[in-house]
């Protein structure tokens, strides 16, 4: 084979690789540009809520007169219908386990796990929204969904949008208003990366509630369990939940 053959092959197998990366941009540019955020949010969220297994980092935070207050700041990771949380929350350390309808809340000062014996599937949905970050997530309608930009998490290029729904949670609705989230959704996989809620107190203007919660590992293999009590025994004995 001659050299100017090698050349015109050479230039040929660049012009290929050109040619094909070109029609992958076109591509991805068509795709991005049918997306409607409405749907992907909506599609998003009723997603989120049939992935069995996943993990989150989650931070909430009260805003007075732009002095920022930490409420928690903690890992959570969900297995079915199990759950486990660890961090801080206003400013003492958290280590939670809801497994099976039961409650192992560790309490740092005795060195003990407390054992509460749950009377409800949904007890998780009247304790904390850390325990199920997902319940901040449902709406009763959702109003002006706004497209703003594409943004990578994790590496994963997400749609993000924004808007103002009127939310389920009775605990969010008695004491907020003016509810504004930004989504992070992974508009491939139909999930949500990550998510950002800011809200107005009702009694105080002043004071904004800020949550961000990043979600990752999906169907992972988590493997929940009650805790190992080694550590202390069950605080005494088991309580009804709403129990002194």
């Amino acid at each position: 084979m001659n050299n100017r053959l090698k050349w015109m092959l050479g230039i040929l197998a660049v012009l290929l690789i050109i040619t094909a990366v070109s029609a992958q941009k076109i591509w991805d540019y068509y795709e991005k540009i049918q997306l409607e955020p409405v749907v992907e949010l909506q599609e998003s969220l009723r997603k989120m809520t049939t992935i069995e297994s996943f993990r989150y980092r989650l931070q909430s935070e009260f805003v007075v007169k732009d002095r920022k207050e930490v409420i928690s700041e903690l890992t959570g990771e969900k297995d079915k219908e199990n759950k486990h949380i660890k961090g801080e929350m206003v400013s003492t350390p958290v280590d939670i386990y809801f497994i099976d309808g039961m409650i192992y809340n560790y309490d740092s000062f005795s060195n003990k796990w407390l054992v509460i014996e749950s009377g409800s599937s949904n007890s998780e949905d009247l304790m904390i929204s850390e325990l199920n970050p997902l319940s901040n997530f449902r709406f009763k309608n959702v109003n002006q969904v706004e497209k703003l930009k594409f943004e990578k998490v994790d590496g994963v290029e997400c749609l993000v949008v924004r808007c103002r729904p009127s939310v389920e949670s009775k605990l969010l609705e008695n004491l907020w208003k003016d509810f504004e989230y930004i989504f992070w959704l992974d508009y491939k996989q139909r999930l949500v990366r990550k998510a950002e809620l800011t809200a107005v107190s009702k009694s105080n203007e002043q004071t904004h509630l800020e949550i961000k919660v990043k979600f990752y590992d999906f169907n992972k293999k988590i493997k929940l369990g009650p805790p190992d009590r080694a550590a202390g025994e069950a605080g005494g004995k088991t309580q009804k939940k709403g129990s002194s």
